[in-house]
């Protein structure tokens, strides 16, 4: 786990603390939020992860389909899609150290099927888990894996278009969540110093904490809901 995202979430845990409850004693009683903070983060850079893999394996496919229909052998064409890989995403890549490691066990007589869907399950991305769910079947079975690769290519190619035209569309709809996410907090902060005797009443006593929780309560389930809803999944 980063460090910064530890200490980034102890920051958010003290500024609401000390905007809401006016006492760095409320931090150890919101604790929890740091561990659904944390989680939250990892989440996140999985998705993205999971997105730059995806886009990746379309690139490694459509290496694979043009060595797959100038001749070379599944196998072979895996191999010479390395190659490619390595000048566009360098060796320090998921997708690069996947294939090499495909390619690897290949070498060990291992079959390529097998190799692929190992892949494909650490991966954890949908569509390397089809494509190699259909190629075993394929190979197994006999059937045109030069026109499975090649039309898997561009299901993929397709979807990352749709995607990425999705975000571009809601792009705008983010950042004003984002802002209206630190409204409430800019509206203490200016009532706190413009108003300090208005704001007074909610501090120190049962039931300014209870009005207090009540709003953060609220402000947490918009802020969640308002994530969700420009959350879209393709």
């Amino acid at each position: 786990m980063p460090l910064h995202w530890i200490i980034l979430g102890i920051f958010r845990l003290a500024i609401v603390s000390y905007l809401f409850y006016d006492s760095w004693l409320a931090v150890p009683v919101l604790s929890p939020y740091l561990f659904w903070y944390l989680r939250e983060k990892q989440q996140e850079k999985e998705e993205r992860r999971k997105k730059e893999l995806g886009s990746q394996f379309k690139d490694a496919l459509l290496a694979v389909s043009f060595s797959v229909n100038v001749g070379y052998s599944v196998e072979n064409a895996f191999r010479e899609a390395l190659s490619e890989l390595l000048l566009l995403y360098g060796e320090q890549s998921e997708i690069v150290q996947s294939f090499k490691n495909i390619v690897r066990k290949v070498e060990h007589n291992e079959n390529i099927e097998d190799a692929l869907m190992e892949f494909a399950q650490k991966s954890r991305v949908d569509d390397v888990i089809y494509f190699a769910e259909v190629f075993r079947y394929a190979k197994r079975s006999g059937g045109d894996l030069s026109a499975i690769i090649k039309n898997t290519s561009i299901m993929i190619r397709e979807k990352i278009e749709v995607s990425n035209e999705i975000q571009t569309i809601i792009s705008g709809k983010k950042m004003e969540q984002k802002i209206m996410g630190f409204m409430p907090f800019g509206i203490i902060i200016y009532l706190r110093v413009t108003s300090a005797q208005f704001m007074e009443p909610l501090y120190g006593n049962l039931l300014g904490i209870a009005v207090m929780t009540g709003c953060l309560g609220f402000y947490a389930a918009a802020d969640y809901l308002a994530k969700r809803i420009v959350h879209i999944d393709v």
